[in-house]
């Protein structure tokens, strides 16, 4: 069950949002050309979606990395083989869900910065519009980096480390929790930042820290997290 969870998590949720993230831009894409004349259409660089199309699909990538990486400790999950192993199932599941979570974020943050300023990315503006885009990737990597940490100290209590208390897990679960939950914080940012439309050297300012504003809850999350894997 563990094993089937984590695939559902780590590759097929991050996935999907992938997937409909492709779509919302396939559909503004036509919108714009339908709107643009010819000639207009034809200057807009098609490797630009691609770069796009590339680089979203990161976190597909990344969940494939993770459950490969992660199949030994699911199996022994699976098997049963010792009570401590079985009870690293719900911390092994939260972890995977924050991954999901802040891959979903990710992407609905960078679809929405994409569409919201599509003729700027596929013009001239593309240099400011990108800046905007990878700042939510880092909820994705931060992301990464705990699960490989829960990772770790699953392969820890293969090997014969004793099992952490109930209590510290439960706080490690929450942690997890609420670093999921501050990844809400992308789409909200993304969201405000599109308001921001004219991307000069004070709009563009602007348009970015309210991006990194929107960092700081991923930021408090990742922080809570560390320490409360550090007293597993």
């Amino acid at each position: 069950m563990a094993g089937l969870q984590a695939l559902i998590l780590l590759i097929v949720i991050p996935a999907i949002a992938w997937a409909v993230a492709l779509l919302v831009l396939r559909s503004a894409r036509a919108e714009l050309a339908r709107e643009s004349a010819p000639e207009s259409a034809q200057e807009r660089s098609e490797a630009r979606m691609l770069v796009h199309l590339g680089y979203s699909g990161t976190p597909v990538l990344l969940g494939l990395v993770l459950y490969a990486l992660a199949r030994p400790g699911l199996d022994a999950i699976d098997r049963g083989s010792s009570g401590g192993v079985v009870r690293l199932e719900p911390l092994v599941l939260w972890a995977s869900f924050a991954y999901a979570f802040a891959s979903c974020s990710t992407l609905a943050a960078q679809t929405w910065i994409v569409k919201s300023r599509l003729r700027a990315f596929l013009g001239s503006e593309f240099g400011r519009v990108l800046p905007l885009w990878v700042v939510p990737a880092t909820g994705v990597i931060f992301a990464l980096i705990l699960v490989f940490l829960v990772l770790a100290y699953v392969d820890s209590v293969l090997a014969g480390v004793p099992v952490a208390s109930d209590s510290a897990a439960s706080d490690a679960i929450s942690s997890f929790q609420a670093f999921a939950l501050g990844t809400v914080a992308f789409p909200v940012a993304a969201g405000f930042s599109s308001r921001v439309r004219d991307l000069n050297q004070r709009g563009f300012m602007r348009a970015i820290l309210i991006m990194e504003v929107g960092e700081l809850p991923v930021l408090v999350g990742l922080v809570q997290t560390f320490l409360a894997l550090g007293s597993l």
